[in-house]
């Protein structure tokens, strides 16, 4: 009975010690959404973005500034799809608004992507000018196919392209070292230890100039892991003649708290293939006043 007695002890500390272990699991709240990013120029206005979102913490608006036109997006997810809408002000003169860019998600992933023009040999007509098909391996983003169209000047239809794969990323330790346009281009990316915020959108996109606002975009939240840490240095080559830099960005960060609220890259574009040899400064200042509910 005794014996029996401290068996019955020896496990009730168990019990206890296993529901004190999950009472006290520290909770960690959510990091409050990017709703501002403004970036200048070597000092002067380069772009500005403000961005809102629903009560489903879903992006409900970007508002664009770049160098005096202003783009407009309103985002309406229905299901799986996002469409967006906008209006462009060029120099001051609005365009006629309409569904510019439908997402399909996969889960909480964007599949693909559709990009539509106005078909100017055809009234009223608007066509899918690019499809994008994304490729993911275990939630990376490995690869973008892509079908394009464009009208028949007579009106009497369109043509069609598939040209198959035309983006590549490459990921080493959780990070994506190469995105590769096909077959002629690539840009590297190193890191360092700084670990990549949960809420900082910055990802390597399909670009050879990583310092527009589509680096830093929220949308980039929705294609798939991030990486995990923040780039220090990028640069870009011809893949016929890796050793000859094109250009060159440095990267580094202003950390408050747990939010990067400022970033600044150097850029370097060197004297090839008849480029103007040029040294470009941007500075950005990133704002998170979008509040998210914990439950």
């Amino acid at each position: 009975e005794r014996e029996m007695k401290k068996f019955l002890s020896v496990l009730l500390m168990v019990a206890g010690l296993m529901s004190c272990g999950d009472d006290d699991k520290p909770f960690i709240p959510e990091l409050n959404k990017l709703t501002s990013v403004t970036c200048t120029k070597n000092e002067n206005a380069f772009f500005n973005a403000n961005i809102t979102y629903d009560q489903d913490k879903q992006i409900n608006r970007i508002i664009l500034n770049t160098e005096g036109n202003q783009f407009t997006d309103n985002y309406i997810i229905v299901d799986k799809t996002i469409s967006v809408s906008g209006v462009k002000m060029i120099d001051g003169s609005p365009t006629n608004p309409f569904v510019h860019t439908v997402y399909t998600l996969s889960g909480n992933m964007i599949a693909a992507k559709e990009e539509k023009s106005e078909n100017k040999y055809m009234s009223n007509a608007v066509y899918t000018a690019v499809e994008n098909r994304y490729t993911y391996s275990s939630n990376w983003l490995k690869s973008v196919s892509q079908i394009i169209q464009w009208p028949n000047e007579d009106g009497s239809g369109y043509q069609v392209r598939e040209l198959g794969e035309v983006d590549r990323y490459s990921w080493e330790n959780g990070n994506a070292v190469h995105y590769a346009y096909l077959p002629q281009k690539e840009i590297t990316y190193e890191y360092n230890s700084q670990l990549h915020p949960e809420n900082f959108p910055f990802r390597v996109v399909n670009s050879f100039q990583p310092v527009g606002f589509d680096v830093i975009s929220p949308l980039n939240l929705l294609y798939g892991k991030m990486n995990q840490n923040l780039p220090t240095r990028a640069y870009w080559y011809n893949v016929s003649d890796a050793t000859d830099i094109c250009a060159e960005y440095t990267f580094r960060y202003t950390l408050t708290g747990d939010y990067i609220t400022g970033m600044t890259i150097e850029e370097k574009i060197n004297p090839v293939n008849g480029a103007t040899a040029e040294n470009n400064t941007y500075e950005y200042e990133f704002i998170y006043n979008f509040v998210v509910e914990q439950k």
